[in-house]
């Protein structure tokens, strides 16, 4: 009864873990959206198929963090509040979702106030770039207009 007890505390379903190494795969390979779809697809398995992983706080709260970097938040609200549901003595998806609504919240605000620049300060912004600050693109050695049939090949 201890080795079952034991074998089933470490029993993690195959499409977990392969959710799970897709995701180590995006953050550490240059985020692939390949790398995102596949890991979405495989915990999304591994909820469709096996019972004890759609219950399983860890699935819900990895692939929350994976929709958060890919700007999905609406669903990674969701599954943060669902790994809150499943595992109310833990603190960790609670703290995110938090977070998370705190971030939103901020960004809502930048984005209803423009950044909170003046009118005259988000003009400038909006305006050319100055020719210093082009560097060896400014001034005279720098490209300058010309109509398409005087283009040539480059070196």
């Amino acid at each position: 009864s201890g080795v079952s007890r034991c074998v089933s505390g470490v029993f993690c379903p195959v499409a977990d873990v392969l959710g799970n190494a897709h995701v180590s795969l995006f953050f550490a390979g240059g985020q692939s959206p390949g790398s995102a779809r596949r890991a979405l697809a495989a915990y999304a398995q591994a909820e469709r198929v096996d019972p004890a992983a759609a219950a399983n706080p860890d699935l819900h709260l990895n692939r929350a963090t994976l929709l958060q970097y890919l700007e999905r938040f609406q669903a990674a609200l969701e599954g943060l509040s669902r790994a809150a549901e499943l595992a109310p003595g833990w603190d960790e998806p609670r703290k995110r979702h938090g977070s998370l609504l705190e971030f939103l919240s901020r960004l809502c605000g930048l984005l209803a106030n423009r950044g909170k620049l003046r009118g005259k300060r988000r003009r400038g912004l909006a305006g050319p770039v100055p020719l210093p600050l082009l560097g060896p693109l400014g001034g005279a050695g720098g490209p300058r207009p010309s109509p398409i049939t005087a283009l040539r090949p480059g070196p």
